[in-house]
């Protein structure tokens, strides 16, 4: 299984998704020569400057010729060996540095290169297979074992195979295998016109990717019961019936249990996905509820209602002008005196994955304090159906003023 994707910004292809580079390959399972042939056809229908095609592959199965995979495993990096050496095949792939139609240096050899490789990856994750790329190898240790040309350049080594066994691998590799994947924010890498100026992605895009990518149950944030603070608020306060809005409804398992004990539920969710599968799973349970394609700060919702719950959603927002939409939003849709039950991230909680924003009791004092009063506010965790060690968690109850 592909590790989960974190901090999406987009939803892409399927394919592209999945792929990961695993170290974890089945050593005892070889690969076709069919499959492999397919790999290697998608490698040579890649652009490249001129259509010169400058790149080669030498091909190494352990299964097929011992001696040249061996060479190839003795010429890798230490560390790299640790684990390749389970791949049955390994591909070294090779560019050559000047045009064939006049000799003159082809500076888009090794990108060429590059990007035929990466097809050949796809293709192989397509096929069920495994990939993994790597550049720590000696490339002149690559030249003797294969009689290399000089103008030949060696840019990396693929090992390929079926997935294996995580836990067979060494202590030092498993972090790199059950950890999520990750990467550098779009606004980092793309720039909007000219250097230095941000380019950014729809909200909406991130969260629809990660309904799309991952089944609602894996999500950390999915838990089948009513959140046991606010079971306990609508204990406390008494509250049996009434108007109630779930923002940010996510799957859709808090706004199932409200209306299951009687209240009359609307429920909203910026993700298309999101708000599908929670209309089926309301469905599933004979549950009558409203739901809408809704953003908190761009909300078309009218209100108003008795309570609303925010499991999630707040703490998306770092930005002040966001959090002041974010609160004019809320104070609209409720009713005078209604209540705000919301759950956010503890500053307390340190780990890295999870919403950007962290906040204490000062913040929710000093935010909450233009239209609410603060009738309750405790530490507490985020309780989870996938997470053992859940995240630290705020809840606070806000009254309408």
């Amino acid at each position: 299984m592909a590790q989960q994707r974190m901090h999406v910004q987009a939803p892409i292809e399927r394919l592209f998704a999945e792929r990961w580079s695993t170290r974890a390959f089945d050593a005892e399972k070889p690969v076709a020569d069919e499959l492999l042939a397919s790999c290697l056809e998608a490698a040579r229908w890649a652009p490249s400057c001129f259509g010169e095609e400058p790149w080669h592959y030498i091909v190494a199965n352990r299964f097929a010729d011992k001696m040249a995979w061996d060479g190839v495993v003795e010429s890798l990096a230490p560390k790299n060996q640790l684990w390749a050496r389970h791949a049955p095949i390994l591909i070294v792939s090779l560019a050559e540095p000047a045009f064939s139609h006049n000799g003159k240096p082809n500076r888009w050899a090794e990108y060429d290169t590059g990007q035929a490789t990466i097809c050949l990856c796809l293709q192989a994750a397509a096929m069920g297979l495994a990939s993994h790329q790597m550049g720590g190898f000696d490339a002149d240790a690559l030249k003797q074992v294969f009689a290399l040309p000089d103008q030949v350049h060696a840019i990396s080594v693929v090992a390929m195979g079926y997935p294996g066994d995580m836990a067979k691998l060494g202590e030092e590799f498993q972090p790199m295998e059950t950890d999520a994947r990750t990467r550098k924010p779009l606004e980092t890498i793309v720039h909007d016109g000219q250097w230095g100026s941000p380019w950014q992605a729809p909200v909406n895009a991130g969260w629809e990717a990660r309904y799309q990518e991952t089944p609602v149950q894996q999500l950390p944030w999915f838990y089948r019961d009513l959140d046991a603070d606010f079971a306990q608020a609508l204990e406390q306060f008494d509250i049996t019936a009434g108007d109630v809005l779930d923002i940010g409804c996510g799957p859709g398992t808090q706004a199932v249990a409200l209306a299951k004990q009687g209240f009359n539920v609307t429920a909203s969710d910026i993700s298309q996905t999101a708000v599908t599968s929670a209309r089926q799973f309301a469905d599933t349970e004979n549950i009558s509820i409203k739901f809408h394609v809704d953003d908190v700060l761009d909300s078309k919702l009218a209100g108003p209602f008795d309570l609303i719950l925010d499991r999630g959603v707040f703490h998306c927002f770092t930005e002040p002008a966001d959090q002041q939409v974010y609160l004019a939003t809320v104070r609209r849709l409720l009713k005078p005196q209604g209540l705000l039950l919301l759950k956010c991230f503890h500053q307390d909680e340190t780990r890295e994955q999870g919403p950007p924003g962290r906040y204490g009791e000062e913040d929710i004092r000093h935010f909450f304090a233009d239209g609410f009063e603060l009738v309750e506010m405790r530490s507490t965790l985020f309780a989870s159906a996938v997470q053992n060690d859940p995240p630290k968690a705020l809840f606070c109850m806000l009254r309408k003023s």
